[in-house]
């Protein structure tokens, strides 16, 4: 079983119909105003966590819901989407809500992936039809003619097989720049790297059910 956890972004309504056909939630948080998503779908949080000041006129169906709430501060040193991922209890973590109109949200909410990988907690997040997941060595079975894009979050050297332009041992820095995006050209794909990295594959995808980490 997994933990879902809504954030305050953008979510596409055929997304539910993606997770429940692929994952089964024990636990279910709503952040702020990403319990909304929640509520659209017709689905009852386990908590929910936030200064509640993101939540409009969802305000009274949330209280009407009668379940626990954790109610956050302004001048707290850490976000609402990090609190909940503390109190996550079961694996993986799935993201939703994480693409907004704001890129210090955006980056806030890509950071829980690599707080997520401290944690040894298996995460993913999900965007707009896109899917992302973080860490250093994957090994994957996707589809030929997938769309995927390697985003390390510093220098690193990458390599990549099985795809339309295959690099080796390439280096990636602020004054070196690869191809960021790829194309699935063979059944089976590597991508490797000496320090972790994002990697986002276009399309709605299921990465505990294909890769291997």
């Amino acid at each position: 079983m997994s933990t879902l956890i809504s954030l305050n972004g953008c979510v596409e309504p055929e997304l539910f119909e993606f997770l429940h056909e692929n994952f089964g939630f024990s636990q279910v948080l709503g952040v702020d105003g990403g319990t909304r998503h929640l509520l659209k779908a017709g689905i009852k949080p386990n908590m929910v966590i936030g200064d509640l000041d993101s939540i409009g006129p969802y305000l009274g169906e949330v209280f009407a819901l009668k379940v626990p709430m954790l109610i956050s501060y302004p001048d707290k040193d850490f976000t609402d989407g990090e609190r909940a991922l503390q109190l996550s209890e079961s694996v993986p973590v799935v993201f939703i809500g994480t693409w907004g109109k704001e890129i210090d949200h955006l980056l806030g909410n890509l950071a829980l992936l690599k707080i997520a990988y401290s944690f040894n907690k298996p995460a993913v997040a999900y965007g707009i039809n896109e899917t992302i997941v973080f860490g250093r060595n994957f090994t994957l079975h996707l589809p030929v003619g997938r769309v995927i894009s390697v985003l390390p979050t510093g220098a690193a050297v990458l390599s990549e097989k099985g795809f339309q332009w295959e690099l080796e041992h390439v280096f990636w820095s602020e004054y070196a720049v690869p191809p960021i995006s790829n194309v699935v050209a063979q059944p089976i794909q590597q991508i490797s790297a000496d320090k972790e990295f994002f990697l986002v594959v276009k399309g709605y995808w299921n990465p505990f059910s294909d890769l291997v980490v």
